[in-house]
């Protein structure tokens, strides 16, 4: 693969490695049909990173607007 650009190389090829230790944990779940991305707060709270899959005007409902608060409790399924 060939890659042309004028970024420097250490630009494009960072944040392949492993996450830091200190960075937080970011899952995807679903929210009542919303596929999202979240980012851990502690055991029962998450912060709304991004929507991943959902319909148009999910996008303008305040609940799931990135940065808001939300309370889940995880659900191992087998």
């Amino acid at each position: 693969m060939t890659l042309y650009t004028v970024m420097p190389l250490e630009m494009v090829f960072s944040g392949g490695g492993p996450a830091a230790p200190d960075s937080p944990l970011v899952i995807e779940m679903r929210l009542n049909g919303v596929l999202l991305e979240a980012e851990i707060i502690d055991h029962q709270s998450a912060r709304i990173v991004r929507l991943l899959d959902c319909q148009l005007s999910d996008y303008l409902n305040p609940v799931y607007m990135p940065g808001s608060q939300i309370s889940f409790i995880p659900v191992l399924h087998v």
